[in-house]
């Protein structure tokens, strides 16, 4: 599973920077969703459009990255979520039996999984602040001291199986404005449903 998680999680705190810093706004093409290679489509919940200048795909991972299409398309008029911040969708390119939320949230509350969440590497900067499983999904809401400056240290992401495909989907919210647990969840959610929608799944 560590190999998987260091694919898939350090592109994605990478990316963040990128987007929280420029990415977002810097391009007036804002789609709203994504063709992977292997024939996934990663689309965006209502007000969410795809970062092209962030968003990197590769034979073995993708991580495509989300924002305002209001601010990724340079139009007030255009469409906008509900709360402000960055949304990643990571994909493994492996088919395989992923592991249950059971899994998933024991290795997560370890010091190896810890270290994996981390933009430093190091176990001791991360906090584990919710676990929730729910329909084959791992809810998890972690504080990342290492984070920049740039992000809140707060992300809520989710965990599951989509397609024989590992799918990670995290929330980054804004410095200094953390994004609420309820409004997480619901971000999370929403996502997951269009992505499974996008896909055929269910």
């Amino acid at each position: 599973m560590s190999t998987w998680i260091f694919k898939a999680l350090a592109p994605a705190a990478i990316l963040l920077l990128a987007a929280c810093e420029g990415g977002t706004g810097v391009s007036r093409n804002a789609p709203s969703q994504i063709s992977l290679p292997d024939g996934t489509v990663v689309a965006g919940a209502d007000g969410w459009c795809v970062d092209e200048a962030t968003t990197r795909t590769g034979r073995d991972t993708a991580v495509v990255v989300l924002g305002s299409c209001a601010a990724l398309a340079r139009n007030a008029l255009a469409p906008q979520p509900d709360l402000p911040g960055v949304v990643t969708v990571s994909i493994d390119g492996t088919r395989g039996a992923a592991p249950s939320p059971e899994e998933f949230a024991a290795y997560f509350v370890s010091e190896p999984g810890r270290a994996a969440l981390a933009r430093d590497g190091r176990a001791d900067s991360v906090e584990i602040i919710d676990v929730t499983s729910e329909t084959d999904v791992l809810y998890l809401g972690a504080s990342d001291r290492s984070v920049s400056s740039s992000a809140s240290p707060i992300t809520w992401r989710a965990l599951f199986e989509m397609g024989g495909r590992i799918v990670s989907v995290s929330l980054y919210g804004p410095p200094n404005d953390p994004i609420e647990r309820s409004e997480g969840l619901r971000t999370l959610e929403a996502q997951i449903d269009r992505l499974m929608i996008a896909n055929g799944a269910s």
